[in-house]
């Protein structure tokens, strides 16, 4: 453990082996750094956060602070998890949960660039790769393996699937399903053809994807019996069951429904 002599480390925190901690940084008590973390120069780690093996913590980042929320009482016990293997880079927020005994959480292996916000009670997968200065309000929930261009924007209690792809300087206030690529503002523009590809999905998988995106925004029927078709083909493919079963879980935004006419290529 290496700890720079201008830190502040409350002896409350827990500090795993091969921490490293930069100057000027603070770390609370009732706090938890799991083994090779490094924490640089100014960033700020609040009480109540738990931060999982070999994470990278950019200076200035705050981590575990208030939510931005209108008559939140900050005497309520709540806090953020960030899993193994995440990079946060340069001025990242993550805002603890507005309710009691609760979490905002980040999974595993996500890379956050600079200035990115992720808002109170938000819930974050695995292998993520958020550009800079990305806002997720509160209680947004973000799937794994995306990729959400530089700016873009998502408003509170907002969905995003799987494998999806955000324009940057767009804004979502509607769901972003899985595999699509957004842009502009809630304008769904096609499949995440190349990250797809990327991902290793097959040439008939991505076909398969394809297909069921122009079922829903370039045809004809009602959603209501494209998705009653659906259920009876599931167990075929198990992504095409995700992105159809997206659609028929709970929103309280909607879905977005606009969608130009420029097609991804496969």
């Amino acid at each position: 453990m290496s700890i720079h002599p201008q830190a502040i480390v409350s002896p409350n925190a827990q500090l795993g082996s091969g921490v490293k901690v930069g100057p000027y940084s603070i770390i609370e008590e009732g706090t938890e750094i799991g083994d090779d973390c490094v924490i640089e120069a100014g960033a700020q780690i609040r009480k109540g956060s738990i931060i999982g093996r070999g994470c990278v913590i950019g200076a200035g980042a705050v981590l575990g602070s208030d939510p931005q929320f209108r008559g939140f009482d900050s005497s309520i016990s709540s806090g953020i998890i960030l899993h193994s293997g995440n990079v946060l880079r340069e001025y990242v927020t993550v805002h603890r949960s507005t309710q009691e005994g609760a979490f905002t959480v980040v999974g595993s292996d996500n890379y956050l660039m600079v200035g990115t916000h992720i808002g109170h009670d938000s819930v974050v997968g695995d292998g993520n790769t958020l550009g800079n200065n990305v806002l997720l309000g509160g209680h947004v929930s973000l799937g794994s393996h995306c990729f959400l261009g530089g700016g873009s924007a998502f408003h509170q209690f907002v969905r995003i699937g799987d494998y999806a792809m955000s324009q940057g300087h767009s804004g979502f206030s509607q769901d972003l399903p899985p595999y699509l690529i957004g842009a502009d503002i809630n304008v769904i523009v096609g499949i995440n053809a190349v990250g797809l590809k990327r991902s290793g999905f097959s040439p008939a998988e991505r076909t398969e994807i394809k297909a069921a995106f122009r079922e829903i925004y370039h045809g004809t029927n009602t959603l209501e019996s494209i998705l009653n078709d659906a259920e009876k083909r599931s167990g075929q493919n198990p992504a095409i069951d995700r992105f159809f079963a997206f659609f028929r879980e709970s929103s309280k935004k909607g879905v977005c429904t606009r969608s130009s006419r420029r097609t991804s290529n496969d």
